[in-house]
């Protein structure tokens, strides 16, 4: 029963001098929260009792000036939990609250109870929690006094996205957590680039979000249980508690003078954390330039751009990386069509036949709708040009510039074509053997050198990197079809005769030549008849040279020089060296500004021929491309651009051949260091990056990886690429098609892509 002592406005249960502020809403649930689980966290404070302060009643929830209590049961810490009020000393509790749980159910007096309030007006289990007029009147001076601070408060702040928190003993170098309201949260996006004054220290410093942003709750803590279950009750409870933001920035610099240095600090906790402006932004990260690789993730019109003509850009070599499926393919076509737009001569090993139709513009309608989400247009190549081996087909053969090839034996360092063809130690000591008669033979049958500047031609020639001039594979068979000859048992007869008659008439011609006019020393023996040898080049003319060259670097084992013949014999089948009047390469053409070539390999099916083909156009390629550089420089002009991309790179250079093939890979590296100054860049192109050897992937500086699974992988990448961090990494394997981590080298830092969808024409690969 109500206090008799209290006085009460008759009929209402209001309590004289109450205001009439709205009552409180708990909540919709059968069973009233918890204390502490009021409104935005805020704790339920008990009704006073009977006998003070006439009570108001108010709403309960975040008191004016966004000022929240701390969670708990309403009362400061340490002091002892007070006990509910019991009903007599409640004003105005609703019907059946605080009754007994047995027994008949007497109802208050008529002058206790409040009138009943029509159903719109009281939710269903509402509680009416009465507010005393002396904690009213403390919020309205916390409200006073916030609104004051306020005032005073830098208006810069206003701007403000964040505030940088506390560290903790997790901690990291170079990472600071800061923390967001509810409203700002959306404006930290990935990979936005921030300004964080630190006002304590006088100091400002760049940054970059690289996790987050995460949401969390205000009044308790993530993983308590009464987190947990508001949001597994979702469906029961409107309820939610008020929350706020938390990302980590990676500090980019610290700025002086203008300039972004190393930072040697940390910013101090409290520090605010402003939103650069997207000019500022491609300022800061170095998007700049005329050719456009996509979008970086987090902008809405940041582009990723570099300068096609930098030369710490393309010419120091790039590596395009993924699975199947992940994008790549489209990376490079983009990749040529904005090469071939900025002037760049671009050359295409293409092993599929994939880039043979990219004259045409993109008829994929995934494509068509991804460019026109970009606001591009499907467009093709200007000028394309396709070449193909002779003999061997291209997925395009109707196509108007295309151009059948053979190669030069004679342009192939004789390691690289022993390292090719896998020959055993010993073959290899008699491929060597009949390469040095076949350059003596060639001087005898005067082919080369026949004149004093080829003579000097000749002392100059590095065989590590090319071959000797005119001579054919055809030359080469014939030789060691004369060895073979030599070895057999009439070749043997047939010497063993001639060496007797030879020496007689060498003592003879010493006799008699003494003192004569015409007796030269070392004159050659008579050459054998070799009857029986068949010849095909022009040492046919001669046969009795031939084995007499053989007889003079004698050698042994027939059967070691019947398999060497035997795969030569498989490589002159292919008709992939000197195939009739079949002309090699145009260089100079394929170097032209502008011109886009693409080396069809699709119909050979053959990693061997393939490798054969690589090497000796790569060679090619730098050697006109030093002449045209040399030709530049003394005219004081600069050299067009050239980029070269290998599809199926684990193919030509993989880390299982690499121990087999130092030669050919010292071509590669050579290639790779001289080509930076000479603006030769390649494109290295895979989906099994573990199979390419560490000394290749050395000599990459750009990379665009799209999505890997196969941790192994990327664990090997990352030692590779040790400019990417671990956050960065984290997110590999589970980048969309189309999307790649992007680590250039004029990038301030690696980024996420999406890389722009290729407007020209791509076959699919079956």
């Amino acid at each position: 029963m109500a206090d008799d002592k209290t006085p009460k406005s008759p009929g209402t249960g209001v309590p004289p001098g109450g205001n009439t502020r709205s009552p409180v809403t708990q909540g919709n649930s059968k069973t009233p929260p918890h204390p502490a689980a009021g409104p935005r966290g805020e704790s339920a404070r008990p009704a006073p009792p009977a006998g003070q302060n006439a009570p108001r009643q108010a709403t309960m929830g975040p008191p004016r000036g966004s000022m929240t209590p701390p969670p708990g049961n309403g009362r400061p810490r340490g002091e002892p939990a007070r006990p509910p009020p019991s009903a007599s000393s409640r004003a105005g509790p609703p019907p059946g609250v605080g009754q007994p749980r047995s027994g008949p159910t007497r109802p208050p007096p008529a002058d206790d109870r409040a009138p009943p309030r029509p159903e719109t007006d009281v939710p269903h289990n509402e509680i009416v929690r009465p507010i005393p007029d002396k904690e009213l009147e403390e919020l309205d001076a916390l409200e006073d006094l916030a609104a004051s601070e306020t005032a005073e408060l830098d208006p810069e702040l206003e701007k403000a996205v964040g505030f940088t928190h506390f560290d903790t003993p997790a901690s990291h170098d170079n990472l600071v957590t800061i923390l967001t309201t509810r409203e700002d949260l959306h404006l930290l996006a990935s990979q936005t680039l921030v300004r964080v004054k630190s006002h304590e220290d006088k100091r400002s410093y760049l940054g970059l979000v690289v996790r987050g942003p995460f949401a969390e709750p205000d009044a308790v803590s993530t993983n308590s249980t009464i987190a947990i279950g508001v949001v597994v009750q979702g469906k029961k409870l409107t309820y939610t508690f008020d929350y706020h933001g938390r990302a980590e920035i990676e500090i980019l610099g610290e700025e002086s003078d203008g300039k972004l240095i190393p930072p040697g600090r940390r910013p101090r906790p409290k520090s605010p954390v402003f939103l650069l402006d997207d000019a500022e932004s491609e300022h800061v990260l170095g998007m700049a330039g005329d050719m456009c690789l996509g979008m970086v993730v987090g902008y809405e019109y940041m582009e990723a751009r570099f300068h096609p003509m930098d030369k710490a850009i393309l010419p120091r070599h790039t590596g395009i990386i993924g699975t199947t499926g992940g994008g790549k393919s489209t990376t490079v076509a983009t990749l040529i069509h904005r090469a071939q737009e900025a002037g760049i001569s671009t050359i295409v090993f293409d092993v599929e036949g994939e880039y043979t139709h990219v004259d045409k513009p993109t008829d994929d309608p995934s494509m068509l709708e991804a460019l026109k989400r970009r606001k591009q247009k499907p467009q093709g190549v200007k000028e394309l040009h396709i070449h193909h081996l002779i003999g061997r087909d291209s997925r395009n053969p109707h196509h108007e510039n295309l151009h059948p090839f053979a190669l030069n034996f004679s342009s192939l360092s004789p390691y690289a074509i022993a390292e090719i063809l896998d020959l055993s130690d010993a073959q290899r000591e008699r491929f060597h053997k009949a390469y040095d008669v076949t350059k003596l033979l060639l001087e005898d049958f005067n082919i080369f050198p026949t004149t004093p500047e080829e003579r000097r031609q000749v002392l100059e020639l590095d065989e590590l990197s090319t071959g000797f001039p005119r001579m054919t594979i055809q030359h080469l068979i014939d030789v060691v079809s004369a060895y073979i000859y030599s070895l057999s048992d009439e070749g043997k007869t047939e010497t063993k005769s001639r060496s007797k008659s030879t020496s007689r008439k060498q003592a003879d011609l010493l006799e008699s030549a003494e003192g004569a006019e015409g007796a030269t020393e070392g004159a050659n023996p008579e050459p054998p008849l070799a009857s029986t040898l068949t010849l095909y080049s022009e040492f046919r003319s001669n046969p009795g040279r031939v084995i007499g060259r053989v007889m003079a670097h004698g050698s042994r084992n027939e059967i070691s020089w019947k398999t060497l013949a035997g795969k030569l014999h498989y490589l002159r089948r292919l008709k992939l060296f000197d195939v009739g009047s079949t002309k090699g390469v145009d260089y100079g053409s394929m170097l032209s500004a502008g011109r886009v070539s693409v080396i069809d390999l699709s119909d050979t099916d053959s990693p061997q021929l393939n490798n054969f083909v690589i090497a000796d156009i790569l060679r090619g390629l730098q050697e006109h491309q030093e002449a045209l550089y040399q030709e530049a420089n003394e005219r004081g002009q600069s050299v067009n651009p050239v980029l070269i991309i290998i599809e199926e790179a684990h193919e030509f250079l993989s880390a299982s051949r690499i121990s087999q093939m130092p030669v050919l890979f010292e071509q590669v590296a050579r290639i790779a260091k001289r080509g930076r100054k000479r603006w030769l860049g390649l494109v290295f192109v895979t989906q099994l990056p573990q199979h390419l050897p560490n000394e290749v992937l050395g000599l990459l500086n750009n990379f665009i990886i799209h999505k890997i699974t196969d941790s192994t992988v990327i664990s090997r990448m990352q030692k590779t690429a040790g400019s990417i961090d671990e956050s960065l990494w984290n997110r590999v394997s589970r980048l969309a098609p189309g999307q790649a981590l992007v680590s250039f080298s004029n990038f301030t830092r690696p980024l996420m892509v999406a890389v722009d969808p290729a407007p020209v024409k791509r076959l699919l690969v079956e």
